[in-house]
């Protein structure tokens, strides 16, 4: 009977830290007054292209484009910014606004969809949706998360695939 009792006692503890787990691998709840550390805008408003970088620390950055999170995370020392240990990045799908992990996001980019401050990043959830998305948009290329560089943003600016701000901070 002790026996039973405490596989059963074990076998909660698992569920519970599994569940637990689960909860804590969610995108958070972007806050209204949340302010996008690049641009200043308010991601909030724009929920088909806002996106955010979950801290190891529990804290996170709220972004409103694809491409502020880039120059967040791969050019910090243009807009003054101290890295943290990041645990999770998440986009939000351009098609239905759900929220995307960073390492199963393709982006289709120089397309004529725009975001909240000009050419953008789109995100979607795979290369075939990609495919559609770059065909109906008039996409130039698309790629992955993984393979976005310091460099590529650097091409993406000089070819005119990156907004304003974003093609001003790259360049400078």
């Amino acid at each position: 009977m002790r026996r039973t009792i405490g596989v059963i006692l074990f076998a909660l503890a698992v569920e519970i830290t599994a569940m637990a787990q689960v909860g804590i691998a969610q995108p958070l709840q972007i806050a209204p007054d949340a302010q996008c550390p690049v641009c200043g805008m308010y991601p909030a408003r724009y929920p088909k292209f806002n996106c955010e970088i979950i801290f190891q620390d529990g804290s996170y950055e709220a972004l409103d484009s694809a491409q502020c999170l880039f120059i967040y995370l791969l050019f910090p020392e243009k807009i003054n910014v101290r890295l943290k240990p990041v645990s999770r990045i998440y986009f939000k799908n351009y098609l239905n606004a759900k929220w995307l992990a960073a390492g199963k996001t393709f982006f289709v980019v120089g397309s004529t969809i725009t975001g909240p401050m000009g050419p953008e990043f789109i995100a979607v959830d795979s290369v075939d949706t990609a495919r559609l998305v770059k065909e109906s948009g008039r996409g130039k290329e698309i790629i992955p998360y993984s393979k976005v560089t310091r460099s590529y943003m650097t091409k993406a600016a000089g070819k005119g695939w990156l907004h304003y701000l974003a093609k001003t901070i790259v360049l400078r």
